[in-house]
């Protein structure tokens, strides 16, 4: 058999709760993935190998703005990636993030980023392995994550204290190539 990326479905959702709930201390409610797939379904990639999903990424289109201007340019950002942990190390991981790179470039995109658990090495290193490098941290004390996901009226974030709880996410990007 062998690895097909598509878009996710409905029916998905229990699948990408599961590999969500094993992968991260902090899950995301189902609340903010029907968020994010209702936004930008397109976006919302998953990779399956004989009718099983092996993992998933969700991203999201910005417009670069400068005070408060648009420069109208694009950016792609990773707003999550999981792989069953049992299939990690086997090329999923990459073959999703491939394919949400493309989707950024065919939206007009010119880079992306993403943020990592200052934590989290293995991640790190395999965004590093792609391109990535750090271009700036979000310090765990900052609210702003807090406000923003209240502010969409999500209830199920009081631990959050920014991007992670007691610790600093890690800015990386990258550019475009091939627009």
């Amino acid at each position: 058999m062998s690895l097909s990326l598509r878009q996710f479905r409905a029916e998905d959702r229990s699948r990408v709760a599961e590999i969500e709930a094993a992968s991260f201390p902090d899950p995301w409610p189902d609340s903010f993935f029907k968020y994010i797939w209702g936004k930008a379904p397109e976006l919302f990639v998953v990779a399956e190998e004989g009718g099983e999903i092996l993992g998933y990424v969700v991203g999201e289109l910005r417009e670069i703005m400068f005070s408060g201007l648009s420069h109208r340019s694009k950016m792609g950002h990773i707003l999550n990636i999981a792989v069953d942990v049992s299939r990690r190390g086997r090329g999923v991981g990459t073959r999703l993030m491939t394919e949400i790179e493309g989707r950024f470039r065919e939206g007009g995109a010119s880079q992306v980023t993403l943020e990592v658990r200052e934590s989290n090495s293995t991640a790190r290193s395999f965004y590093q392995g792609l391109g990535f490098s750090e271009i700036g941290r979000v310090r765990e004390s900052n609210s702003t994550a807090r406000s923003f996901y209240q502010g969409l009226g999500f209830s199920e974030i009081g631990r959050v204290r920014a991007y992670y709880p007691n610790e600093d996410a890690i800015i990386m990007g990258k550019a475009l190539e091939g627009r």
